[in-house]
């Protein structure tokens, strides 16, 4: 175990001049992840994607791990000791996806979600006024069928799968460049002629690129799984857990029969019979949220919340914080599931993060579409703690705070989605709320979780196929066959985040345990030291000393 109190050395010196070396010069290859992070001098780069420039993201991420790893670690104590953790478990996992994985190679969701995230990051932190980066926005739009022609031509052997959605989402993509004509005419000096030609170049270069796409060969259907060695390698890398595949399907399943029994119960105080996704669903149809519409209801909830929190001392509020709690401008709404939180950039100088509401009710024109789109909001007590106060927007602001540039850009789901189920989870002890379907909600959506942990496993083991998959959740959680897909699909390019969730609420339940049910902590205490470390394992900060 490090030592808890640290000085800067040779080594550490050296250690975070070989971290800004990498940054810099990965924002330089990739600029929309640079604009993200908060550096304003990439917001109207798009990039290359030409197999050359992976080829030489690979090699710096394979030379800096190298460098790293020939540092010697007993110099490493406290905080730069995680940072070296931190670091290092994002070079190993670009290793594996430039190199070993070949993600780059056969997912061109990949290349098409970067012109639709370099696009859709300025209009979601702009939606108001989009003037500051009218110009950027357009730059983008205008680069787009060169570096799609260049991605083409980084693919091979693309999974199926992948290669459907890519197909899918290109319509989305052409929507949301053509609907930028009017509100770019406003704040830009180009004419709506000019802007309709540039975004119609765009639109059939994703088009065009879809296309291409779909006439490659492809592999396996299975192939975007990663294999049990790598899948556990990558468990170990970023949820800091020794655990295999096999021990964490067996935790799942014990957490699952916890939560059957518990759910159960829970909805035995409703009805005697009906299972709980039942009951979800007729109490969801019958709701009606307070105040005179969703925005209202969402601001005034998201408040409460806030204050609620604050009133039973369980955490201290980052200074400075802003939240804006925000209705989707009709030319992103087909962007946003239901409600979303958009956080600022590590080094944005502005640290006012978003909370997005889509009220589709108000584009339906039946009473019965408008209810539809009503009930889908039903629980959104959980909704704002999870993502606004105290959940994702809280953590993230103060993760953007720390003196540490390398753990302002961790991302280790199993930090950040673990706290977001404890916030759920406090949300039903301190009664947030008077809605008495609140803790049957949280518990339906904890045994969604676990069968999550099911799935993750299986798919990147390939002991599980995608359509069992969907079945699975149809079956255990009461999903549509359409919602199933919809969450199977991103678990497949996203190994060990889906089981991040539960397992990540499980480590800070085990931290808990240890720091206030037995080391007399106060609830307070122990939120404000976990919130302080930034999105890395919970292992890590345990062993940190700190």
């Amino acid at each position: 175990m490090p030592k808890p109190n640290s000085k800067p050395n040779r080594t550490t010196r050296g250690f975070y001049s070989l971290a800004k070396d990498y940054y810099d010069e990965t924002f330089e290859r990739f600029p929309v992840a640079g604009s993200g992070a908060g550096y304003k001098k990439f917001n109207g780069q798009l990039g290359r994607a030409r197999p050359s420039v992976n080829e030489r993201q690979l090699k710096l991420a394979t030379r800096t791990l190298a460098q790293l790893e020939s540092m010697p670690v007993h110099e490493f104590e406290g905080d730069p000791w995680l940072d070296r953790l931190t670091l290092r478990s994002n070079l190993r996992r670009e290793v594996m996806d430039y190199g070993d994985t070949f993600v780059t190679q056969t997912n061109p969701q990949l290349y098409l979600d970067n012109v639709a995230g370099g696009i859709f990051n300025h209009l979601v932190r702009h939606a108001d006024n989009l003037r500051p980066v009218g110009k950027d926005l357009v730059s983008r739009i205008r680069a787009v069928p060169r570096y799609l022609d260049e991605a083409a031509d980084n693919i091979k052997l693309p999974v199926p799968l992948w290669v459907d959605l890519t197909g899918a989402a290109a319509p989305g993509v052409c929507d949301l460049i053509n609907s930028l004509v009017e509100p770019l005419a406003a704040v830009t000096p180009h004419s709506e002629d000019v802007l309709k030609r540039w975004t119609r170049e765009a639109s059939k270069s994703v088009r065009l690129y879809a296309r291409r796409v779909a006439r490659k060969k492809t592999g396996e259907p299975n192939s975007f799984a990663l294999g049990t060695e790598r899948f556990e390698a990558t468990i170990a890398d970023r949820l800091g857990m020794n655990l295999t595949a096999r021990e964490a399907v067996a935790a799942a399943g014990h957490l699952a029969e916890g939560l059957k029994a518990e759910l159960k119960r829970e909805a035995r105080r409703f009805h005697s019979r009906k299972p709980a996704h039942e009951i979800l669903a007729e109490a969801a149809a019958d709701w009606k949220p307070q105040g005179r519409n969703l925005l209202s209801a969402y601001t005034k909830q998201t408040r409460a919340i806030r204050s609620k929190f604050r009133a039973a001392g369980a955490l201290t509020f980052p200074r400075g914080e802003s939240l804006k709690v925000q209705q989707v401008p009709d030319f992103m709404a087909h962007q946003f599931p239901t409600a979303a939180y958009s956080s600022p950039g590590p080094f944005d100088r502005d640290q006012t993060g978003i909370f997005w509401l889509n009220a589709l009710s108000l584009k339906r024109d039946t009473p019965a579409a408008k209810a539809a789109e009503i009930a889908q909001h039903f629980g959104i007590e959980l909704t704002c703690a999870h993502e606004a106060y105290p959940g994702h927007h809280v953590q993230f602001v103060i993760q953007n705070q720390h003196k540490s540039h390398v753990r302002r850009m961790a991302d280790h789901a199993i930090y950040y989605e673990g706290w977001t189920l404890w916030c759920e989870q406090m949300s039903v002890d301190f009664k947030v709320s008077e809605n008495p379907y609140l803790k049957l909600i949280q518990l339906n959506d904890a045994l969604w979780r676990a069968n999550r942990i099911v799935i993750d496993c299986g798919l990147q083991t390939g002991s599980m196929s995608y359509d069992a998959a969907c079945r699975r959740l149809q079956r255990e959680v009461g999903f549509t066959k359409g919602r199933a897909q919809a969450d199977v699909n991103w678990y497949t390019s996203s190994p060990t985040i889906p089981m991040s969730y539960l397992l990540g609420k499980m480590e800070v339940l085990r931290l808990k345990r240890q720091r206030v049910d037995q080391g007399g902590w106060t609830l307070k205490q122990f939120n404000n030291w976990i919130l302080s470390f930034g999105a890395i394992p919970w292992s890590w900060i345990e062993a940190s000393g700190l």
